[in-house]
């Protein structure tokens, strides 16, 4: 590995991340330096990965912000919707298993590749899950990435959303030490868990740590976009260069698949969201808001701007997420084998 042209591939991808970021493109620490180190490396011919030191100290970054959203009261949130949401996780699992064969005879893609850009929802543990078993990690970013973009894009086109306070830069004094010992053990947990031949030793790490210190109510876990946007600068750094790797026609090959991926989840989400309005009386609106397969983050935003239940909805994709979380990695190694 040389050094200069590390820091040439380092620099083009935190100048892509901070440039894409600041024009609000969806995803844009991660699709900034997708773009920016595959052209550099096209251009230059040279292939030069992150670590994968630092790629694990990316998903351990995934895996605490993750067990950041899990809460005290959450066991008492999800006993109030048993039935909604037990049919929001299995709309989940037909859109990732029946997305999943739909890729497969669209784009050929081996069972595990077609399925990760198939999963709707934890981006961080379909890439990983993709990379852990040799996938097609481009295809599957590209995938994941416009699932996202196309449902972001769509909310301005129904409400006008409210400003929403953002998070914090970086840590702050009052919590250095409790994101430094988090961290520490983190990274511990990953090297002993990396040992046992355990998928996404990170995520799991992660997860565990921040989960039970939040569950507990031990402290206050608020995850610093910078670290979020350094997981996603070096998931978007690996991407760009194995784009590269298997050619800049995998864009092109992926978009129309991509949307037609999308359009099958999207129906998906809207049957199952029509069941749970039909048989067990919820507000149609809250439903969609609550089965929609991404966006975590502007769902909720739009149930508060609507008038829907605001609580519902964040319930759901919460766990929409944490169901994939741990479905994602059972089912993998299966889809592998076959």
């Amino acid at each position: 590995m040389q050094t200069p042209r590390l820091a040439w591939f380092a620099g083009t991808a935190c100048l892509s991340a901070i440039a894409f970021t600041l024009l609000d493109v969806p995803l844009g620490a991660m699709i900034g330096p997708m773009l920016a180190i595959a052209l550099l490396s096209h251009f230059t011919g040279a292939i030069e990965p992150p670590g994968h030191l630092a790629h694990d100290a990316a998903i351990l970054m995934i895996g605490l912000a993750l067990g950041s959203q899990v809460s005290a009261d959450l066991f008492q949130q999800l006993i109030l919707w048993p039935a909604s949401l037990a049919i929001l996780v299995i709309t989940m699992s037909l859109i990732l298993w029946l997305g999943g064969l739909l890729n497969q005879r669209i784009l050929a893609l081996d069972p595990v590749s077609a399925h990760m850009a198939a999963a709707p929802g934890n981006l961080s543990s379909a890439l990983a899950v993709t990379e852990h078993y040799g996938g097609a990690l481009s295809q599957v970013a590209v995938y994941q990435s416009l699932r996202l973009a196309f449902l972001t894009l769509m909310v301005p086109l129904f409400v006008t959303l409210p400003d929403t306070p953002k998070a914090t830069v970086a840590f702050t004094q009052a919590d250095f030490f409790l994101w430094l010992g988090m961290i520490s053990i983190g990274w511990v947990c990953t090297q002993w868990f990396k040992t046992l031949r355990i998928t996404t030793p990170g995520l799991i790490a992660g997860v565990f740590i921040a989960g039970s210190i939040s569950a507990f109510g031990w402290a206050t876990i608020q995850t610093p976009d910078l670290f979020i946007g350094f997981a996603m600068m070096l998931f978007g750094w690996r991407i760009g260069i194995d784009t590269v790797r298997q050619g800049l026609g995998v864009l092109v090959k992926t978009i129309p698949a991509a949307a037609v991926s999308t359009c099958f989840a999207l129906a998906c989400a809207l049957i199952g969201a029509y069941l749970v309005h039909w048989s067990l009386g919820f507000p149609l609106m809250d439903a969609i808001l609550g089965f929609m397969p991404g966006a975590f983050q502007v769902m909720p935003v739009i149930a508060l701007e609507t008038g829907a239940d605001g609580l519902y909805v964040t319930t759901h994709h919460l766990v929409r997420v944490l169901a994939m979380g741990a479905i994602i990695p059972l089912s993998a190694s299966y889809w592998n084998r076959t």
